[in-house]
């Protein structure tokens, strides 16, 4: 046979049976019947279609875009899975916040959520739809709410909560205390005790970490000075993670700073179901990467850009 013939005869059977797998949907044992063939030719017909570019295959989802980001940073970082929001010319907390309410609606209905307070939690509660998880409990993981400020963002607990018609748990404390003395007493209190226990049996923590910078919501709020946070990130400290200070590896840099401090315990969080730590701003990629290397979060929810940073830096390091 010509060999023109023979190949043009080849390329009408890869044709026939790519079309009948990808457009009528039909399965490799019914495309054979109807050809002709076994499954096992055209299962390799199909596979020279692809390979040879007469099939092309695009998926359209905007994160198709960011995929290899998501591969490397989980391989990177040994986190369970990560998901990067294109950020385009939005806010990356509201990108980031909408993909994290997805990811909870996803797994809803959820009896209990822990989470932490702050801008980026704020930004998650209005991204919940009403009757999100009827009846779910959420407990607060670090202390307020604030005595100064925002009060928008102390009440994003109870806002969680009501979106999905069920209790906020709130600590009865401030953030950061001044007497390292009274810390453990308020940490053993009953009514913080509880709330630290129904976090641990939460099937899911949702944090966002915070930056060493005075435009913290910790300092706006009045639990920490201008001057300290100089201190705290003269200590090595490159973030907050549920308001204890962290270095690059997600180890505590102050002893008598953790004992001021009225928040779930790291070793707690490194033992949770599900913790999900959320970014929408590349100032937080280091201590994002704290958090990772810490087994202080499972999963990663973070927008493009800071993507890009926890690379740079996971990058220089190797």
């Amino acid at each position: 046979m010509d060999k023109a013939l023979e190949q043009m005869s080849r390329e009408d059977l890869m044709f026939e049976a790519a079309y009948l797998y990808y457009m009528e949907g039909l399965t490799q044992q019914a495309i054979g019947t109807r050809l002709g063939y076994t499954r096992w030719t055209v299962g390799r017909l199909i596979d020279e279609a692809r390979q040879s570019g007469l099939v092309t295959i695009s998926i359209n989802h905007p994160r198709a875009q960011t995929h290899h980001l998501e591969q490397q940073i989980a391989a990177e970082l040994g986190l369970d899975k990560v998901i990067v929001v294109p950020k385009n010319q939005e806010d990356g907390n509201e990108v980031v916040a909408r993909a994290v309410a997805q990811f909870l609606l996803n797994r809803a209905p959820i009896r209990n959520l822990a989470v932490a307070w702050g801008r980026t939690m704020t930004a998650l509660a209005r991204a919940l739809p009403d009757q999100w998880s009827p009846g779910v409990r959420v407990f607060q993981t670090n202390g307020g709410p604030t005595h100064r400020g925002d009060n928008e963002v102390s009440s994003s607990v109870s806002a969680i909560a009501h979106k999905g018609t069920g209790t906020a748990y709130t600590l009865p404390a401030p953030a950061i205390i001044g007497n390292p003395e009274l810390g453990p007493q308020l940490m053993a209190e009953p009514s913080i005790a509880r709330i630290f226990e129904g976090a641990r049996h939460a099937e899911v923590i949702v944090y966002s970490p915070g930056t060493v910078s005075k435009d913290s919501v910790l300092v706006k709020s009045g639990f920490l000075t201008e001057d300290t946070i100089d201190v705290i990130r003269k200590k090595g400290a490159v973030g907050d993670i549920l308001c204890h200070f962290v270095d690059e590896n997600g180890r505590p840099i102050s002893a008598q700073l953790e004992r001021r401090t009225i928040a779930y315990p790291l070793e707690s969080l490194a033992h949770a179901n599900v913790s999900i730590a959320m970014a929408g701003d590349p100032a937080k990629a280091p201590v994002m990467v704290a958090a990772a290397r810490a087994g202080l979060a499972k999963i990663f929810i973070i927008d493009t850009k800071t993507a890009e940073d926890i690379l740079a830096i996971t990058s220089k390091e190797n």
